[in-house]
């Protein structure tokens, strides 16, 4: 069985790939997995942290496209129209959320710092990196704590990556629910961008079918169905995306959990990691390689602490999130 890891092994003595490189191999190869499957049409889940996140397949992406031997081209909700309907809200997520809602969103500094790695107790710097996500939506990202520092000097970061995703967790804690999953089903498009970014993903997957000798056939568009799971996937990626973002934010957290209760497909569990009492949220895309993820939050507070993502000829994996509150001052200082 491949994995994503066996995917970006050729890249050889290249730049370390951030976080967004397995991420968006992963994606393809779960997506190249479902067209194996249905030939028809299946839509990839969205790549999680792509800092090109309307734009097109990022290199690692193609390399796993390559290596799958298939042509996947995925499509996003148009701004305006996905089909956000909302459903009857989970008891367990909506009582947590009406009970952190009144909590003001205060916390000491700036941004919040994040490693991420495989260690439920241990915020030591792993393969993953280390992160920086600023309140203003900014986001740096560094393979070690120098790496970092220079990124924050340098201005070297998404500008308002997750701007929009935090902004539609905002307006979900008081607004309307189904205009807060509108927004947050489209939260990754940067507004005046085109919104579907099949032509140039199309333009390099026939350049991947011409190279391997073949002759590009176009899928078929999606189905109802088959759309709908697309935009369900982008609201739960976008709503993780700001949860991830923003952990210390008390508004944050209610508004995403406002929104997950509002999801029929999200199952709630509860469990227990590293002796603290959590809850663990699953959703998966079963035309899109059986992928799923599981999100895991502490039971009291609605804190992200770690997610895991499987699918079809892909390898679970598992990420335990690390959080501090910083001040941007200290980063380019050196003091954390």
């Amino acid at each position: 069985m491949i994995d994503e890891m066996d995917l970006l092994k050729g890249l050889g003595n290249a730049e370390p790939p951030r976080p967004r490189a397995y991420e968006e191999a992963r994606s393809v190869l779960r997506a190249a997995m479902a067209v194996e499957e249905t030939p028809e049409a299946a839509p990839a889940p969205r790549s999680r942290w792509s800092r090109r996140r309307a734009a097109g397949l990022g290199a690692a992406a193609l390399v796993a496209a390559a290596a799958a031997g298939v042509l996947v081209v995925t499509s996003t909700s148009a701004p305006g129209k996905p089909p956000v309907k909302a459903a009857a809200a989970n008891p367990v997520l909506a009582e947590l959320a009406a009970d952190i809602s009144p909590l003001q969103a205060k916390a000491p500094g700036n941004a919040t710092l994040e490693v991420r790695n495989q260690s439920p107790t241990s915020a030591e710097l792993g393969r993953d990196g280390i992160g920086l996500y600023t309140d203003d939506g900014t986001y740096y990202w560094g393979n070690d704590k120098r790496a970092l520092r220079r990124a924050v000097i340098r201005k070297d970061g998404g500008d308002d990556l997750f701007k929009r995703d935090i902004a539609a967790a905002l307006y979900a804690v008081k607004g309307d629910l189904g205009e807060a999953r509108a927004r947050m089903a489209v939260a990754n498009i940067a507004p005046g961008t085109n919104p579907d970014p099949d032509r140039a993903r199309i333009e390099k997957l026939k350049a991947i079918a011409k190279a391997r000798g073949e002759k590009y056939v176009p899928p078929k568009p999606p189905t109802a169905a088959q759309q709908k799971e697309i935009t369900d996937n982008h609201i739960w990626t976008n709503a993780v995306d700001a949860l991830i973002a923003a952990p210390e934010n008390t508004q944050v957290r209610a508004g995403v959990l406002r929104i997950m209760a509002s999801m029929p497909k999200v199952r709630v569990t509860k469990t227990t990691t590293a002796g603290q009492p959590t809850l663990t949220l699953a959703d998966g895309w079963p035309t899109a390689g059986r992928s799923a993820e599981e999100l895991v939050i502490d039971a009291g507070t609605g804190r992200p602490i770690a997610m895991t993502s499987s699918g079809s000829g892909v390898r679970p994996s598992t990420i335990y999130y690390h959080t501090s509150r910083v001040t941007l001052a200290d980063i380019e200082a050196g003091k954390f």
